[in-house]
């Protein structure tokens, strides 16, 4: 009996200390994280960045100018009739290359389309031109529709315009000339708000307004009385 009363507190001690050592061994095979104080944060916890988030794509935009030169970007968007030679109207493509074709749509007042201008363009890369050298890459595009009907931004024109394609803040511009001194538009007096239609390669774009503030009533009446007497 006496052996037997010993056994049971010996086997209780050893599994007391089996249970301390495999408590010890779990301990030691985790490992060790330290906390940071400053942050309350564990030291071992390493932080990945953020992506930065991508710019917006740009979308062409559209000026309106007195003058065929780019320096004089401004929103002004109103112009007497009475003053106005020529309305030159830029339109910026940033972000486009390869060869395009740009149809502007100048839309009276009343909402019918007064007349619709086709340009052609090249950015970046060779390109056919009419003012190609001999020496350079023999690129064969096919001939457009109706060529006599678009203009070719990238021709030298000898109307005062060295070329409808030009730069604009860093940006590929295309100008399109609308007439208006001496043209139907001041003959009957056709102001107020127009629109715009910009496509590019026969998908629209952007959509725009301009106005023609009328003139004064006396002068009016003086142009419809010369118009009367021509005709």
């Amino acid at each position: 009996m006496g052996r037997i009363r010993l056994a049971g507190p010996f086997f209780a001690s050893l599994a007391l200390l089996l249970c301390v050592a495999q408590e010890a061994a779990a301990q030691s095979s985790n490992p060790s994280v330290k906390i940071n104080d400053a942050k309350g944060e564990p030291a071992s916890v390493v932080r990945v960045p953020l992506p930065r988030p991508r710019p917006t794509p740009r979308g062409p935009e559209i000026f309106y100018c007195e003058t065929p030169d780019t320096s004089c970007r401004t929103t002004q968007d109103t112009f007497p009739i009475a003053d106005l030679r020529d309305l030159f109207v830029f339109v910026t493509w940033p972000g486009v290359s390869g060869q395009h074709i740009q149809t502007v749509q100048f839309l009276l007042p009343d909402g019918s389309v007064y007349s619709s201008q086709r340009t052609k363009f090249a950015i970046g890369g060779p390109f056919y031109s009419a003012n190609v050298a001999p020496s350079a890459p023999n690129v064969v595009a096919p001939p457009p529709p109706a060529p006599h009907l678009i203009a070719d931004a990238n021709k030298t024109h000898a109307e005062g315009i060295p070329s409808l394609l030009m730069k604009s803040r860093g940006d590929s511009a295309v100008l399109t000339v609308l007439p208006v001194a001496g043209t139907y538009i001041t003959q009957r007096n056709l102001s107020g708000a127009w629109r715009v239609r910009v496509l590019l390669d026969d998908r629209l774009a952007l959509e725009s307004e301009f106005t023609l503030a009328p003139r004064p009533a006396a002068t009016a009446a003086k142009a419809g009385v010369e118009v009367e007497v021509q005709e």
